[in-house]
């Protein structure tokens, strides 16, 4: 099924009926291979009411709902004149079109339909070739499938592969015991609204001290999305805010979003202070080890390929970006984009 068997329309979020939503929501439940947080109804929800204003195309035939694909314009100039993104631009871990398996469009038909002159985006999932949406540049993504038994399994399992880093997670986390106290972990904090607080600290104190001044935390909106997310209670959109104390401290802790069976690793952080111990690397242990009474069967690292993400990792994929035009105004505002970047660099 292409554009020319499909009715595209944009909708402003907050002009988008309860049937729309609630078929939105129905495709998100429905599929398998696109069930991702970042595309739930509640997520665009949530940017829309403290980032920006977010645009929703809808895809139809006849009457029935079978794609949708949530998007904002770029921040600055370019967003007013017809540049878009992805609904949460630098938040997004995955972006892409939730759709029904037959749906197949190409980006230049799609826009010009919606009537957009131009989309940045990363974070395109290679999967979403099914739907005939491709990218460039291609960046790893990792997994963890956690073993049908459980977290714990999977980490004896861990440790026959990998027995020196296990290992030494076990020791470190240990040591870090008899110096600094007894450990608690929560899979999900009894006082979110003050160990986001904290856990945001930690993560703009990591930004900083790495030099990277563009850290999604260091906006004051991108907290703000938390902190709605926070609220959340829809299970394709529910935020876990996990914590580890030590001697009563927080020490690590992480804040995701569980899509289902699927756990977006989303923004980890720990207190630098105990880096010698790897309280991160202890925090994800005891995430792994609760996993499955969470109903999570994998963790989803986001892009990127660190030492830290593959060692615990079991799978990857492909990530791809884009910059893609509808018409000769949108290859203007691409080529300003362009420009831009390059004297940037």
């Amino acid at each position: 099924m292409n554009t020319d068997r499909l009715r595209i329309r944009r909708k402003p979020f907050n002009m988008l009926t309860a049937a729309e939503r609630d078929g939105w929501a129905r495709l998100l439940d429905e599929n398998s291979s696109s069930r991702w947080a970042f595309l739930s109804p509640t997520y665009a929800e949530a940017v829309n009411a403290t980032v920006d204003p977010v645009d929703v195309l809808l895809c139809w035939r006849d009457d029935e709902l079978v794609g949708v694909m949530p998007l904002q314009r770029s921040a600055g100039w370019l967003g007013r004149l017809g540049l878009r993104e992805p609904v949460g631009r630098q938040m997004t871990d995955y972006f892409g079109l939730l759709a029904r398996f037959e749906v197949r469009l190409e980006w230049q038909s799609l826009l010009k339909a919606a009537g957009i002159p131009c989309l940045y985006f990363t974070h395109l999932d290679e999967s979403q070739t099914v739907h005939g949406l491709a990218g460039d540049s291609p960046r790893k993504g990792l997994r963890t499938h956690i073993h049908s038994d459980g977290g714990d399994t999977y980490w004896e399992l861990l440790r026959a592969r990998k027995r020196k880093v296990v290992s030494e997670i076990e020791r470190r986390e240990r040591k870090l015991v008899t110096e600094h106290g007894s450990l608690t972990f929560e899979m999900q904090s009894a006082a979110p609204a003050q160990d986001l607080e904290l856990l945001v600290a930690l993560k703009n104190a990591q930004y900083l001290r790495t030099g990277h001044d563009g850290g999604a935390l260091l906006n004051p909106a991108n907290v703000r999305l938390l902190n709605r997310l926070l609220e959340s209670r829809d299970p394709l959109c529910l935020p876990r805010l996990s914590v580890l104390r030590c001697g009563g401290q927080l020490v690590a802790g992480h804040f995701g979003l569980q899509c289902g069976p699927l756990l977006h690793y989303w923004f980890p952080a720990y207190d630098s202070r105990l880096a010698a111990y790897s309280p991160g690397r202890v925090l994800y242990r005891h995430i792994l080890s609760k996993a499955r009474d969470y109903g999570i069967a994998c963790i989803d690292h986001g892009e990127g390929d660190s030492v830290a993400k593959r060692d615990f990792a079991n799978d990857e994929h492909q990530y791809l970006k884009g910059l893609v035009s509808a018409n000769p105004w949108g290859q203007a505002l691409g080529l300003i984009q362009r420009l831009r970047w390059r004297f940037a660099a």
